[in-house]
């Protein structure tokens, strides 16, 4: 008789959807990533909470995954469980929400201007899902999305409890919420609106589309996670560096200009030319290249400024010992 296997136990409780070494650079928008042991993809919450029931009963480590961007991923790959959240659904009532936390971000802003509804437009561009927006506080022009939320539904990482919970006991900040602290799985949120004119909507999206294509790589041709480094924290000052009016902060992106970062490069990991705070994916960049090439940007900084800036992108998996370069 054949002994039941891990993947037989998991494929009985999630069934054929169950991936097994799935390269996970096709799932984030940096294309750099080797295998996870299983890949899942949540299409509703019951999906989602058993999944997270099994991984808890198996004893797997687990990694949620929603849009696959602000991330990079280790060549190794990751052991375990990566659960990604692809509910989806989006029910209007008045100028109100309920959203699925795997909904695509951008997805939603068109949705809101189709029924003439304002407020998320000056996000249009940013990549990734609902529910990885809400993880990190998702903004940008001194907004965010936290300020449109009115609650959202989570779930413990047991897959025990189901709980609502207003926006305030999120805690959000800039590029921050309580979750990274305190760790539950969004499954939908409640977002509210106001009312606003639909030309002057697709105006607001099309301006910010416009600002991402000139300054920002097309993360679908030129792979990237986003913003690689924070800004500065709010009054932080650096002699000759002007805060950013929206969020009275300085750009990482302004001291890596000073240091003269752009075009840097480590095997296939480049700072974008146009944009200092973003690394590329040039070709086959591996997720060691990519913590190099951060690493020398950091030094620089601090070399120059005698500040240590500090990683938005998050990195999933074992950590490679990185060599010492140059600055």
């Amino acid at each position: 008789m054949r002994t039941t296997t891990l993947e037989d136990r998991l494929r009985q409780r999630l069934g054929d959807a169950l991936l097994t070494q799935e390269p996970l650079r096709h799932h984030t928008t940096m294309r750099i990533g080797g295998a996870a042991d299983f890949y899942f993809a949540a299409r509703n919450p019951h999906q989602l909470v058993e999944a997270l029931k099994a991984a808890r009963e198996f004893a797997l480590p687990l990694f949620l995954l929603g849009g696959g961007s602000n991330l990079l991923v280790s060549d190794d790959g990751f052991r375990g469980l990566v659960l990604r959240n692809a509910i989806e659904e989006i029910e209007f009532d008045g100028t109100a929400a309920q959203v699925g936390c795997g909904t695509d971000f951008l997805e939603l802003i068109y949705a809101c201007r189709d029924r003439d509804l304002a407020g998320l437009e000056f996000a249009a561009g940013i990549p990734g899902s609902v529910g990885g927006a809400l993880y990190g506080n998702a903004g940008c022009y001194g907004q965010d999305i936290g300020s449109f939320t009115i609650e959202c539904t989570v779930a413990s990482l047991d897959g025990a409890q189901v709980l609502t919970r207003p926006a305030a006991w999120f805690e959000f900040a800039y590029r921050d919420s309580r979750l990274k602290r305190d760790p539950w799985v969004l499954l939908s949120c409640l977002l509210q609106f106001r009312r606003g004119a639909r030309d002057a909507i697709q105006t607001v999206i099309e301006e910010k589309l416009e600002v991402r294509r000139v300054k920002h790589p097309q993360w679908r041709v030129e792979p990237t996670a986003g913003s690689y480094f924070k800004n500065l924290p709010p009054g932080f000052q650096v002699p000759g560096l002007p805060h950013s009016p929206g969020t009275q902060r300085i750009p990482a992106g302004a001291l890596l200009d000073a240091c003269d970062c752009r075009g840097l490069r480590v095997g296939d990991a480049l700072v974008f030319p146009k944009h200092a705070n973003i690394i590329v994916n040039a070709g086959r960049a591996t997720a060691k290249d990519v913590l190099t090439l951060a690493e020398l940007m950091k030094a620089r900084v601090r070399v120059k400024f005698g500040v240590t800036l500090e990683e938005e992108v998050m990195f999933l998996g074992e950590r490679p010992r990185l060599e010492s370069g140059r600055v």
